[in-house]
């Protein structure tokens, strides 16, 4: 019936040929898998169209880059805007009219990226910071240490700070390396352990 040297390639079509038994039950239950595994993601899916003039929210993640950004705060909002829709460019696609501080942004965004603003008095979410660099990061800046602990693992020691950090008016504190410390910010460093 099967010829072993033809290998998995050979069963495979020999099964989805059409002209035998097996193949229409392996055809028929993976269309049935495929039909269920789309009914899962159709029932968490919205159809999404703005109007010309709707205000929208543009999500945060877009805006995570290699350095310390303005999304990396740990209880950061999710949204920001909102901003009003100017034109649809395609049939999933829109441009936003987005303030002159966001110029390296692209101006059009996918419909996955936006979110209805329902109230239309609705005020800024997020904050956007003066000091947004063209890359979308806003730089960080340590201020002071504020502890220091050791994380023991089976065989070595690692020497951990809590750092208090400036992000353009705003402060943060997240425990570092303080390898990593020392790297990033040396002169910083040698001040911070003089006092």
């Amino acid at each position: 019936m099967l010829d072993p040297s033809g290998g998995a390639q050979h069963v495979w079509s020999y099964l989805c040929s059409g002209d035998d038994r097996e193949g229409r039950v392996v055809r028929l239950n993976m269309k049935e898998a495929q039909d269920r595994q789309k009914s899962y993601a159709d029932r968490r899916r919205r159809e999404l169209e703005f109007q010309v003039g709707d205000r929208v929210y543009l999500k945060m993640a877009m805006l995570r880059g290699p350095n310390r950004s303005i999304a990396e705060n740990k209880l950061s909002p999710r949204f920001m805007g909102p901003f009003p829709v100017v034109e649809r460019v395609g049939p999933l696609a829109y441009r936003l009219e987005l303030p002159e501080i966001m110029k390296a942004f692209h101006k059009v965004f996918h419909v996955s990226m936006l979110r209805k603003c329902l109230h239309p008095t609705e005020e800024l979410v997020a904050r956007i910071p003066e000091d947004l660099q063209p890359d979308l990061t806003v730089p960080a800046v340590p201020v002071r240490i504020l502890e220091r602990r050791e994380k023991v693992l089976r065989n070595k020691r690692i020497p951990l700070l809590r750092i208090l950090w400036d992000c353009s008016g705003s402060t943060e504190e997240t425990w570092e390396p303080e390898a990593k410390m020392k790297l990033k910010f040396r002169k910083w460093f040698d001040k911070q352990v003089e006092e």
